[in-house]
């Protein structure tokens, strides 16, 4: 098959008349069933005319080699293609598309009534919210050319007038092909639509005719704006009957006083400005959603498949199936969710399992997509790939929760809670200046910018402490739950779940025909960092007792069964069997036998530090159950807790937090996922202690595995969220106070203050892009000998 080829960032253009041109031939509907054979590739555009056929594609940047080999040696026939009924072109139709949405291959059904009109029919476009449409709409919504688009719900279909002139239709129809391929999670986020420049470009545009060239046009301008924001002055008399002063309100009397005193420019640069701002957080927010879920489920660029004559070859990730065999090396990330079949390994699997610490894995164990090794080879079969992997769950509710985060009430309520403390001392300030100065002044004062400041903040920081928390092996399901866990001041037990009294591991005693034991103590707990169980944590902590200094020393190897250290000149040997914490370490030194380490579980539950260590913090702790008061009781004694309630069917627990929902205590419940859900209406914040699956959990916070201990740290992490939020706010100040003297002083006039109010807003835009990028999660190492 020869043909012109022209390959771009994500699309490929073929240019062949023989194939695609008017009178083309059967071949040319085989090229388009070889190319769709392929799932990276998300459509084909034909166009006879032209003799053209465009192929879209999505693959990231390092697997994009292997992908166009793969897709090449499909449509040369050396792979097999698959047969499609909807790839039917027939002929003497001008354009035709395909694309592929979810698992299936559509057709487009396009068509121009007239020159200057489009009509594309779609079953996505029946409902009169169709997300279909608001993509399209986002799309082509802000173009150059476009006249109206038109949603015609009961037709399933939109109706587009463009000028030809302007824009070619072969434009349109490839943003439409774009809004069906799309992603709709991440990409929603950054939706151009949801916030709407052309009217505030346009009376920037006039204004400035008026300010430089044509006075007459600033009436014009300053109508554009009193009917643009008219809705504001709406709220601003609603606030001020309920004897509230808000940003409303602040806004009215800057648009009041800037048509007054003739400054529509600078009112008109301010408004274009809040929306600029608007539009940058969102952005900023779906490129680090897009980090966080690099880091979570990484692009891999070729993965290391054997086959079965033990031959290794590179493959591409996307070519991965159940029943393959992989091998992973240090420093790389598992690919799949699989069994060990061969080799042991040290992996971090916190963001997967929430464990803490590094996990060693051999046969016959399973690991999962998204660990990291950090000592190995490996090698593993594959059980899962793709979406059907346990990363890939947490992956896409991080994006939808990530997604929902500019539709959230409570964190625009926030917000404006934020910008409406502005408000009144800010009219204050003007009101002095008024007295002092003139309604010049007036206008530098009022063109401070105290508002995009929070709507800045709050989507970013949600999303860094959402990635926070996932570090600490919690996924947060729903965009409001770290607000609402740092408002919580009543926790709530689940005394049925088993793991909440699971006992903790520490270090019995130390064996060994040596006087003292420190030396010996520091040099184990070192070794014990490759050990990756339990034993290493109850090591750490007694040495930590001892006030020991524990450094991580050169590993010479790593068995299922045992590792070898080199510790100065001596050759250090920690027989250690992984499938029971209880079972002791006999450490060798130089081949002689020198001590056993016993271990022994504690005697009260691991949680119940943690639960201390919240009760300090001012939780008040209630432990219900169903069971029989004198065992609730007992239970309860055994975690520290003095509040408690036994023999309490479902209906008694919705009750109880009902009615500490009534006397305004914010509940917290912890608990396992059935109670979780059967009770999370019932709470003000839920989270359950289990492992995300494929079902999902019907709770605002998963914590991984099941792991009590790990709610200190999260509860921690709430604490931080709203003073990180105010901190970032606060890189405002400086600039907006200058507006404030400035405008005193009769330096500045609405425009020049408004520039330095951008800076303000500038100052909390980088410090939130630090912050993101200082919390974005590194690869944990553990170094090894050369």
């Amino acid at each position: 098959m020869s043909a012109h080829i022209q390959v771009r960032l994500d699309t490929i253009d073929f240019r062949d008349p023989a194939l695609f041109g008017a009178a083309s031939s059967p071949e040319g509907r085989l090229f388009i069933q070889r190319a769709l054979s392929l799932p990276e590739v998300l459509s084909v555009a034909v166009q006879p005319e032209k003799g053209l056929a465009t192929v879209r594609f999505e693959s990231a940047a390092e697997s994009r080699k292997g992908f166009l080999e793969r897709f090449l040696t499909a449509i040369e026939g050396k792979s097999a293609a698959f047969e499609n009924p909807n790839i039917n072109w027939a002929w003497d139709e001008s354009n035709a598309y395909w694309v592929r949405v979810g698992d299936n291959i559509q057709k487009l059904d396009l068509s121009y009534p007239s020159e200057d009109s489009l009509l594309f029919c779609h079953p996505e476009l029946s409902g009169g919210t169709a997300a279909l449409a608001l993509k399209i709409h986002g799309k082509l919504g802000e173009k150059s050319g476009i006249r109206s688009l038109r949603h015609q719900p009961d037709t399933s279909s939109i109706l587009i007038h463009f000028n030809p002139r302007r824009l070619k239709s072969s434009r349109i129809e490839a943003e439409i092909v774009a809004a069906l391929v799309q992603p709709s999670a991440v990409a929603t986020i950054a939706d151009p639509s949801a916030v709407p420049m052309t009217v505030s470009t346009t009376t920037v545009g006039l204004s400035t005719v008026g300010e430089l060239l044509l006075p007459v046009v600033t009436p014009v301008a300053a109508g554009v704006l009193i009917a643009t924001n008219f809705h504001i002055v709406k709220d601003a008399a609603s606030q001020l009957g309920r004897g509230k002063v808000g940003v409303p309100l602040f806004h009215t009397a800057l648009l009041t006083c800037s048509i007054v005193t003739g400054q529509v420019l600078a009112f008109a640069l301010t408004d274009w400005s809040l929306r600029y701002w608007q539009r940058r957080w969102r952005n900023q927010l779906a490129l680090e959603t897009e980090e966080t879920l690099q880091e979570t489920l990484p692009s891999l660029m070729q993965i290391r498949n054997i086959g079965e004559n033990g031959v290794e070859r590179l493959t591409s990730p996307d070519a991965i199936r159940p029943g393959d065999r992989l091998r992973v090396l240090p420093g790389e990330v598992i690919p799949a969710d699989g069994e060990v079949i061969l080799g042991t390994a040290l992996v971090d699997e916190s963001l997967i399992t929430g464990v803490p610490h590094p996990v060693r894995k051999f046969a016959p164990q399973e690991v999962f997509a998204g660990s990291r090794i950090l000592i190995g080879p490996i090698e593993f079969r594959v059980r899962r790939s793709g979406i059907d992997t346990r990363a890939a769950r947490i992956a896409e509710e991080i994006s939808r929760t990530a997604t929902l985060i500019p539709m959230e009430k409570s964190l625009t309520a926030k917000a404006e809670a934020l910008g409406d403390k502005t408000a009144l001392p800010t009219l204050a300030t003007a009101g002095v200046g008024w007295m002092a100065g003139s309604l010049i002044t007036v206008g530098a004062i009022l063109h401070q910018d105290w508002v995009s400041g929070p709507y800045l903040a709050i989507p970013l920081v949600t999303l860094q402490h959402i990635r926070e928390a996932l570090a600490l092996g919690a996924v947060t399901q729903h965009p409001s739950a770290l607000l609402r866990l740092s408002e919580a001041q009543f926790l709530v037990l689940d005394g049925d779940d088993a793991r909440l009294y699971a006992p903790g591991l520490v270090l019995k005693d130390i064996r060994s025909t040596l006087k003292h034991h420190d030396a010996l103590l520091q040099t184990v707990a070192g070794a014990s960092l490759f050990l990756g169980d339990a034993r290493s944590n109850a090591l750490q902590k007694a040495a930590a007792e001892q006030g020991l200094a524990v450094r991580q020393p050169d590993l010479i190897r790593l068995e299922p069964a045992l590792l070898e250290i080199e510790q100065g000149h001596h050759r250090v040997i920690l027989n250690a069997a992984n499938d029971d914490p209880l079972s002791p370490i006999r450490v060798e030194i130089d081949g002689q036998s020198i001590a056993e380490f016993h271990f022994q579980e504690t005697p009260y539950p691991e949680a119940r530090e943690t639960l201390s260590t919240l009760k300090a913090q001012g939780f008040d702790v209630f432990l219900m159950s169903s069971g029989k008061d004198k065992e609730v009781e007992k239970k309860a004694k055994q975690l520290g807790i003095t509040l408690f309630g036994g023999e309490l069917d479902l209906d008694a627990k919705k009750r109880f937090l009902d009615g500490l929902k009534s006397r305004g205590v914010k509940s917290l419940l912890a608990s396992g996922a059935p109670t979780a859900a059967d009770l999370g209406a019932h709470a003000h914040v839920t989270i359950a202690l289990e492992t995300l699956g494929k079902d999902g959990i019907a709770a605002d916070i998963v914590l991984q595995g099941g792991r009590y201990a790990a709610l200190g740290g999260l509860v921690e992490l709430s604490r931080s969220y709203v003073p990180d939020i105010e901190k970032s706010t606060r890189e405002a100040l400086v600039p907006n106070l200058l507006c404030v003297a400035g405008a005193f002083g009769g330096l500045l006039n609405g425009i020049t203050s408004g520039i330095i109010a951008n800076i303000a807003v500038a100052n909390v835009d980088r410090s939130l892009k630090k912050k993101l990028t200082r919390g974005r999660r590194r690869p944990r190492l553990i170094q090894t000998a050369p």
